[in-house]
């Protein structure tokens, strides 16, 4: 069997107050950060002052985390579908119950081009062999780009990083290889994100967390003539 030029693909699983909370397929590394981003992304904890300990075994492939005002149920997203799917409930009702997101936060179609430039130059992975996902936190000066096999885990990895160096996420942007699914931005609204762009298009529940959550989704970033899909009042042409 050739595995030269693969991206790597493991499970991890996080252990959270000594429960097992979830057992993730990534790319094995960066996996405090990929923890972090994970339980805030989520709904688990409100905030990185909720985790006291974060700890990850990468022989055992395990993450171990001390967050005691953790709600393992906490994924509202998760239960609006599990109750969606379940017969007479419209979804679209159930979204009314997501927070929105309070920034004015504002971003150039340039700023947002050149981002996506400097991510892709970042990524050894993506450039080398692809096979991957590649997301990208941008935050004034603040940049950090990580890979991942799952897009929403180069979300959460990115997240993460930021989250632990406290940097303020109402005045972030995030930008990803991956299309935009409606978990990308919900995790999005959970970690105070306002803009979320990608190199292909959303989906259409995507579309409408974002727009009920005042969350600016973008669409095919580096084409001529980008797509803005909801609160365009944050991106300048």
């Amino acid at each position: 069997m050739n595995t030269l030029n693969l991206s790597e693909e493991y499970p991890i699983t996080i252990y959270v107050n000594g429960t097992n909370f979830v057992t993730l397929m990534c790319t094995p590394e960066d996996l405090k950060d990929l923890a972090a981003g994970h339980l805030v992304n989520s709904g688990v904890v409100k905030s990185m002052k909720d985790i006291l300990i974060i700890m990850a075994c990468d022989d055992e492939r395990e993450i171990y985390i001390n967050a005691p005002n953790a709600n393992l149920n906490g994924n509202k997203l998760k239960q609006i579908i599990v109750t969606g799917c379940s017969g007479g409930t419209d979804i679209s009702e159930k979204l009314k119950d997501l927070p929105k997101i309070h920034s004015d936060h504002k971003v150039s179609t340039d700023e947002i081009k050149l981002s996506f430039k400097r991510m892709i130059m970042e990524s050894k992975k993506y450039m080398e062999h692809g096979g991957i996902h590649s997301s990208a936190l941008i935050s004034g000066d603040f940049f950090v780009t990580r890979e991942d096999v799952a897009r929403h885990n180069s979300q959460d990895k990115v997240t993460g990083y930021a989250l632990i160096r406290d940097i303020d996420l109402t005045k972030s942007m995030i930008i990803t290889t991956g299309r935009i699914s409606a978990d990308m931005v919900y995790k999005a609204v959970n970690s105070n994100v306002p803009i979320i762009c990608s190199l292909s298009n959303p989906t259409t529940l995507a579309v409408d967390i974002a727009d009920r959550c005042n969350i600016t989704v973008v669409g095919r970033a580096m084409r001529p003539n980008m797509t803005v899909y909801t609160n365009s009042q944050r991106v300048q042409f």
